[in-house]
């Protein structure tokens, strides 16, 4: 019961094989994502790579894009800047040198936050040094751009930092655009094509298996003891199909560089984010100044994407447990089978009565006599993010494909918000405030804060100081 037999809850479900829909599903959702939420690059297992690639090859260029990504996460962006720039001529793989420019437009975009805040300051950075910074930075969005064809995340970021710079002629056409792309983007989602179940070793890049493994798994040798004797058989039939160490033996293999399985895991994990070809920018940020809009569907979704970055489980309430727990039987209703054929034989006034009183009342409150107890524990299952233990089902890739959509609905809120800050440059506050409207009456962008703002800026400058004033007081409401 509560649905217990779906195949993401089976005790097989982490050995069984995985199909390419469900790799491809859960790529699409980190692509859109972006590089948050990574895991750290270990800067000792790199050096220890360098000192064994002398930071030459795949290999050895990915450990020097990952010592970058190391600064960067450790606020050091000049220093990742300058390891950039030391690869980024030798690197042959398109998709590598596409991760080490997006790399240092994160470095680039750090400092310039450094440089910004210094020039305020006398003695700090000069105008000079921002404005320097400035025409690098916009130059490694054009040069994402070029080696991002046709990637509309990229376009939406380029084109926020045109509408940061004060282009918003330039910054409206391309959100105009975005949002196109955007629109044609969710459509094929909702209407996806078939994914052959093909074997996950037909990936074209065998580090998306490896990683996704290693998310998989808590562990791939659990013991077969702790099994019946039928679950053990049928895992021990399973094992190895696609098991975490045959595909690291591959993986290692690719390289053709000898490394122990924490080196190649490392390599691993930096080739990912190159062949997931992330956006390098925070279009989902979980903190700041203002708290995210309290409707149920954008709450529902805040809670996988946090979910996505720390998994957590689905707790069912102590009422719901406690109804469950006083529906189970406190006696045995059933008896040895020669004991009921003598009570069935013999002479009965009440048979309801008696057998009640020979083989044990039934539970006090069933739970199918309580139906809104088992619609709540249901719906407390469904809302359930998948773990990736259940990546076997065709139903992961679904449910992945579903997130999906969810979050470029909320980047297509992001970018009719950014259409209307573009208009209210260009002076064009009636359509600006159209645009807005619609965003606040869809109540469910989770940073409706974004759309509060811009529409309290276009009253203002229409002179609708009660309607603007109304804005800035939601807007204080969703202030931290």
């Amino acid at each position: 019961m509560l649905n217990l037999t779906l195949i993401r809850r089976a005790t097989l479900a982490l050995y069984q094989p995985v199909p390419t829909s469900s790799i491809h599903a859960s790529v699409a959702v980190a692509q859109l994502l972006g590089n948050r939420g990574r895991p750290i690059p270990n800067i000792s297992v790199i050096n220890s790579l360098l000192a064994k690639t002398g930071g030459q090859g795949l290999c050895g260029s990915a450990c020097i894009i990952g010592k970058a990504q190391f600064f960067v996460y450790r606020k050091n962006p000049g220093i990742a800047v300058a390891e950039i720039d030391k690869v980024l001529p030798g690197i042959c793989d398109e998709a590598v040198k596409r991760l080490a420019i997006g790399v240092r437009l994160l470095a680039r975009n750090e400092l310039l936050d450094v440089k910004e805040a210094g020039a305020r300051v006398e003695g700090g950075a000069t105008e000079l040094d921002v404005s320097s910074l400035r025409a690098a930075l916009k130059e490694d969005y054009r040069a994402l751009k070029e080696a991002s064809p046709g990637c509309w995340l990229v376009e939406l970021g380029l084109a926020e930092y045109c509408l940061y710079e004060g282009s918003a002629e330039e910054a409206y056409v391309s959100f105009c655009k975005v949002e196109s792309d955007l629109e044609e983007f969710m459509s094929s989602i909702r209407q996806p094509k078939s994914v052959p179940e093909a074997h996950t070793q037909e990936l074209k890049h065998l580090c998306l298996l490896l990683t996704f493994l290693l998310n998989r798994a808590n562990s791939v040798d659990v013991p077969t003891s702790s099994f019946s004797p039928l679950v053990g058989i049928s895992v021990e039939a399973m094992k190895g199909v696609d098991s975490f160490k045959d595909t690291l033996l591959a993986f290692k293999k690719m390289l053709d560089v000898p490394l122990d399985d924490e080196e190649a895991i490392e390599v691993a994990h930096i080739l990912e984010s190159a062949y997931i070809r992330h956006h390098f920018h925070d279009f989902f940020p979980m903190d700041g100044d203002y708290d995210t809009w309290h409707s149920k569907s954008s709450r529902s979704l805040e809670g996988k994407i946090r979910n996505n970055f720390i998994p957590t489980k689905a707790y069912l309430s102590n009422e719901t447990l406690e109804t469950v727990r006083r529906s189970v039987l406190h006696e045995a209703f059933y008896a040895p089978e020669d004991k009921l054929r003598a009570f069935l034989s013999s002479e009965h006034q009440d048979l309801i009565a008696e057998l009640r009183s020979t083989f044990g009342r039934g539970p006090g409150a069933s739970l199918s006599n309580h139906d809104e107890v088992y619609l709540s524990a249901a719906r407390t299952l469904e809302q359930a993010s998948f773990s990736a233990h259940s990546a076997a089902s065709p139903a992961y890739a679904a449910q992945q494909l579903g997130v999906a959509w969810q979050l470029a609905h909320q980047l297509l809120y992001r970018t009719r918000v950014n259409v209307a800050a573009a208009l209210i440059q260009l002076d064009r506050l009636q359509e600006a405030v159209r645009i807005l409207d619609a965003v606040i009456e869809g109540d469910d962008y989770i940073h409706m804060w974004r759309a509060y703002l811009m529409r309290a800026e276009a009253h203002k400058k229409l002179g609708l100081v009660s309607k603007s004033d109304k804005d800035f007081r939601q807007l204080s409401k969703l202030k931290k």
